[in-house]
């Protein structure tokens, strides 16, 4: 016979014992607690349950004090959802101290702060810390969540979590750095994701979401790989830091007027950095605080942003991130709405200057609609945008839905009075495509910023978005209702590559002068086809548009070889009042012009002019080379449709000057122009050709004409051998005034001559 009461005691036990181990099962959520350690002594942390605004707590007291450090240690520290551990702060004590001695990351869901003083808190442990969705910081000072092994002081005293001692009792000072070990743990912070506006200020809404400190205070985390998994970091004019290295290493801590600095130079490799789910880390306020980034890849995706922008009269704090591989910035929210960014920006109303984004990496990598940005959209200046990457810059496509294109840009926006900040691009190898973009633009009453890239190795531009939308380029711009002129963009690299459909771009629509483009590419610039659908070519130009007042810029390149084929253009004009710039090529060995883009529409050409409707002036071209050779309806050209006159056309070839044939179409004959067309009234420009062998042949052509109301330029030859054939002939022709022909000093007359005046 069985023993009901021996029965249903054991059941209990059963039953109970199986609760403990569902319990164990959930994880440490259900098991959150905070248990000292005995390696204080006398001197050991005290936790008490009470409640502490408004919310269940642990109370901590005790610890051991040495001077203005309280410190504290604990065999496991966990905070459930819901509850709160707060430090007791006496009077005095500067910097609150913990460590976690035991073999479990610590899991902090809830609510972590200091009572009753303004002191720093750091919690070290070096098996990792969890953030939850719900947790949350609550102190008047800086906060310091670590997975290092120990916190140094002077004189090699260390406050260590992997081999913890008793406090010694030697004055200490102010903590100087941090001592990782092998295998330390890494730092999750979770949540629900930033909600921002979305358009050109991207603005953080919910700024009290996640972990923040108190305003120009520190938020650093730093451990073997940092996550951001929808988790929010923010302060108010303070400092945030996140530091991820991996091995043995030492960080320097530099105590400044927000908090703490943290310094890297003694570490020998890092670890990596992740933002996802809409992550955002953002130190905005008054004048905007500081944040510095340090990993091995640093990723953001998902829509996920770091960002310092300027809301008041203040100035701006810096962003600085350096990862020793790769910066990845990726993509856009669920919704398509808000793409991920790295950003420094002077808010509508802020008259304080924005702050300066800095990035030091091996590779840049910007693609799917994700933007690094340094704007204005007030009185302040926009800060500058400094790349600078070893190996490679790669910026390529737009949103998944089309809406934005990959960038990197400097900006004086809409309504800004500020100017635009510079962009600077240092790197091996710069490569744009898909409709991405590099851009310095002013909208507003400010200048843009100049574009400056330095890519030893290779510059190459390809392609536009797969709906067309945007062109891949450079681009520098004073937009249509701006006053502040564009800036110059300047390129400096080995070879450039310019191909279907891509541009490189310096223009004008408003009030102020567009920047001045120059290249210099020490073996080659090349610039190919057109875009897929045939409607623009790829470019390289500078241009006043319909309607704006401001001057064109000039456009310089210097280079060994400048190739331009398959209705690609080199261009300096003018739709407006202001006049276009000048047009100048010194290539060493040869400027190389050929064909016709696959449509017949384009020629491959080099030129400038004064558009139809354009009241301002052409550029002048100029051309300085050991070979010049134009073929198959290829046009070097200077002219005018409009009121103003067409630039002069010079050409300086130490060698020869060939040109050749007709599109395959038949439409153009190669050669060089210098024309007024019909309906303008500004007068053609005078076209000169100094070479030691000029051969024209094929139906090619030389001449300068007027077709409208204005006069012809003149026509000059200097040549010691000069050789028509083939119905190719030298032409000046004009409907009113005159064009002369001048053949100076010719030795040698060949072929079957064709000259018209």
């Amino acid at each position: 016979m069985i023993n009901k009461s021996w029965f249903g005691w054991r059941w209990q036990l059963m039953l109970a014992s199986w609760m403990v181990l569902v319990g164990v099962g959930r994880g440490d959520r259900t098991l959150a607690q905070i248990i000292p350690d005995a390696t204080l002594g006398a001197e050991n942390s005290v936790v008490t349950p009470t409640n502490i605004n408004g919310i269940p707590s642990d109370r901590i007291d005790g610890g051991a004090i040495r001077d203005k450090n309280l410190f504290h240690s604990f065999e496991q520290f966990n905070i459930d959802a819901g509850r709160g551990a707060y430090f007791i702060n006496p009077s005095g004590i500067e910097n609150i101290l913990s460590r976690v001695t035991g073999n479990d990351p610590s899991n902090i869901l809830g609510t972590l702060g200091v009572v009753g003083g303004d002191a720093n808190l750091f919690l070290m442990n070096p098996n990792g810390i969890i953030f939850g969705p719900n947790a949350s910081l609550d102190l008047n000072g800086s906060f310091l969540g670590t997975t290092a092994g120990s916190i140094n002081f002077a004189n090699s005293i260390q406050f260590s979590a992997t081999a913890p001692q008793t406090i010694p009792l030697l004055k200490i000072s102010i903590p100087l750095g941090l001592q990782f070990e092998e295998n330390a743990g890494q730092i999750l912070v979770q949540g629900s994701g930033a909600i921002r506006t979305s358009g050109a200020v991207n603005q953080l809404l919910n700024r009290d979401a996640g972990l923040q400190v108190q305003p120009s205070k520190t938020l650093a985390l730093v451990g073997n790989g940092i996550a951001l998994e929808g988790g929010i970091l923010t302060t108010d004019d303070g400092r945030i830091e996140l530091g991820s290295v991996t091995r043995v290493a030492q960080l320097s801590l530099t105590p400044i007027e927000k908090g703490y600095a943290l310094g890297y130079e003694s570490v020998p490799a890092f670890a990596d950095v992740s933002l996802s789910n809409a992550a955002a880390v953002n130190a905005s306020g008054e004048g905007g605080g500081d944040i510095q980034v340090r990993g091995r890849q640093v990723t953001l995706t998902d829509g996920s942003a770091i960002e310092v922008a300027t809301l008041g009269s203040q100035p701006g704090g810096t962003l600085t991130v350096a990862a020793s591989e790769a910066v990845k910035v990726i993509g856009t929210t669920a919704d398509g709405r808000v793409s991920s960014f790295l950003t420094t920006s002077v808010y509508p109303g802020a008259t304080g200057n924005g702050g300066n984004l800095t990035i030091e990496t091996g590779q840049l990598i910007v693609r799917d609609g994700a933007q690094i940005s340094a704007g204005t959209f007030g009185q302040g200046s926009a800060g500058s945008l400094t790349v600078k990457a070893a190996e490679s810059v790669e910026l390529s496509g737009t949103a998944a839905n089309g809406r934005f294109a990959s960038s990197l840009g400097t900006s004086s926006e809409r309504g800004a009075t500020g100017n635009g900040g510079n962009l600077t691009i240092e790197t091996g190898q710069l490569i744009v495509r898909d409709g991405a973009q590099v851009v310095a633009s002013t909208f507003g009453q400010g200048a843009a910023g100049t574009l400056t890239v330095k890519a030893a190795e290779s510059v190459e531009l390809s392609g536009t978005a797969a709906n067309g939308r945007f062109p891949s380029g450079l681009f520098s711009s004073a937009q249509a209702e701006a006053t502040g002129g564009g800036g110059n963009l300047t390129i400096e690299t080995g070879q450039l590559i310019v191909r279907d459909g891509a541009i490189v771009f310096a223009s004008t629509l408003g009030q102020g002068s567009a920047g001045t483009l120059t290249v210099k590419a020490t073996e080659s610039v090349e610039l190919s086809g057109t875009t897929a659908n045939g409607q623009s070519p790829s470019g390289l130009a500078t241009s006043v548009y319909p309607g704006a007042t401001g001057g064109g810029g000039n456009l310089t390149i210097e280079t060994a070889q400048l190739i331009v084929r398959d209705g690609a253009l080199v261009n300096a004009s003018t739709f407006g009042q202001g006049s276009a710039g000048s047009l100048t090529v010194k290539a060493s060995e040869l400027v190389e012009l050929s064909g016709t883009a696959a449509n017949g529409r384009f020629a491959s050409s080099l030129g400038t002019s004064a558009e139809r409707g354009a009241t301002g002036g052409g550029g002048n071209l100029t051309i300085e080379t050991a070979q010049l050779i134009v073929r198959d309806g290829a046009q070097v050209v200077t002219g005018t449709w409009g009121q103003g006159s067409a630039g002069s056309l010079r050409v300086k070839a130490a060698e020869s000057v060939e040109l050749s044939g007709t599109a395959a179409n038949g439409q153009s004959r190669s050669g060089l122009f210098s024309s007024a067309q019909p309906g303008a009234t500004g007068n053609g420009g005078n076209l000169r050709i100094q070479t030691e062998n000029l051969y024209v042949h094929d139906r090619a052509v030389i001449a300068v004409n007027s077709l409208g109301l204005g006069s012809a330029g003149n026509l000059e030859v200097v040549a010691d051998s000069v050789r028509l054939d083939n119905l190719a002939f030298l032409n000046a022709d004009t409907t009113a005034g005159q064009g002369n022909i001048f053949l100076p000093h010719i030795l040698h007359l060949s072929g079957k001559p064709l000259i018209h005046e």
